[in-house]
């Protein structure tokens, strides 16, 4: 009786260990969790003036520096002068990989008046948009460690670009993108070596929504939509209007650093609202002005788009889509 007992428990338990493996192939790798301390703790480092030359700008870029290197990232400062001191930040995940995705955004912000110098946060300018990529690093961590630094082709970058602005408040003229700029001119990273440039803007004001603006990415941009469409099905999204949408707007795309790389045949992504924020440019510009339903959500949906990418970018080269890797024909 005893060892048909035993054989039967023996049975059960092969059985569900079967199970159990195969329902666990069928999930995610990983398991990605929240970490909104630490979005919040990021943003309140990163929410202050910032424009070239104060002290803001300054301790912002050494906060910067210093979390991606307790995030393990391999990190560089490029310091350089043009007309004022600038430094862009990069932090690399597998830095010598022959395809790198590139997140970026800028840390500076606009320079104010006299008048306004102490009170413009600039939340939505930048401040967000670093505060995301410092928080998917964070939230990719376990994959990242364990699964992309196996993955010798492919390396992660995330860049901070510093000199958006002009560096006068008397000068009303276009964003100079100097940061950018500077970088493509010292080849920190060879274009050939870019499988995507993504630029994160104007970030976590009320009823943004965000349209495709380029036909070289149209196939991620609606990868993305379906992400949140996933996501928003199974209940993990906080209750918030639909941010990401399949419309195309190829004429209508906000100036950011992703349009320097654009031009020289870089593939690009913009992830920016199709109109800026009310508060731009204000004092009305700052925390409590946020709609955190749409940071968090943005956050959840950009983690898997993120994770998607790196553990799948042979699928994005092989043929069957109309995503297009860089290219340096004369036609760019």
């Amino acid at each position: 009786m005893l060892g048909r007992i035993a054989f039967f428990v023996s049975v059960v338990y092969v059985v569900l260990n079967t199970m159990l493996l195969r329902w666990a192939a069928e999930q995610l790798p990983f398991t990605f969790f929240d970490d909104e301390e630490h979005f919040n703790a990021t943003l309140g480092n990163l929410l202050k003036p910032r424009y070239v030359g104060s002290p803001g700008h300054s301790e912002v870029r050494d906060f910067i520096e210093k979390e991606l290197q307790s995030l393990d990232f391999t990190v560089q400062r490029f310091d350089f002068k043009e007309g004022a001191n600038f430094s862009n930040l990069a932090g690399y995940w597998n830095k010598e990989a022959e395809h790198i995705l590139m997140l970026t955004c800028h840390y500076d912000s606009r320079k104010p008046k006299e008048w306004d110098k102490d009170i413009l946060l600039s939340a939505t300018e930048g401040a967000v948009s670093c505060a995301i990529l410092l928080n998917l690093a964070k939230t990719l961590g376990l994959f990242l460690a364990e699964k992309l630094s196996k993955k010798g082709g492919m390396g992660l970058a995330l860049i901070f670009f510093d000199g958006h602005y002009p560096v006068t408040s008397d000068n009303e003229d276009e964003d100079e993108l100097i940061g950018s700029s500077r970088f493509i001119e010292d080849d920190i990273i060879p274009l050939k070596k870019i499988a995507l440039a993504l630029t994160f803007s104007y970030i976590g004001a009320p009823n943004q929504t965000y349209y495709n603006y380029f036909e070289v990415s149209e196939d991620l941009h609606d990868l993305v939509t379906d992400i949140e469409l996933d996501l928003r099905k199974s209940g993990q999204l906080t209750d918030c209007h639909v941010l990401f949408h399949k419309i195309k707007e190829f004429d209508n795309d906000l100036l950011d650093d992703h349009v320097l790389f654009h031009e020289l045949g870089v593939p690009v992504m913009h992830v920016a609202p199709h109109e800026f924020p009310k508060v731009l440019y204000t004092a009305a510009d700052n925390q409590e002005n946020l709609h955190y339903p749409t940071i968090r959500n943005m956050i959840k949906i950009m983690r898997i788009f993120v994770y998607d990418f790196l553990e799948h970018w042979d699928s994005y080269i092989s043929g069957n889509n109309n995503f297009v890797p860089y290219s340096d024909s004369d036609d760019n």
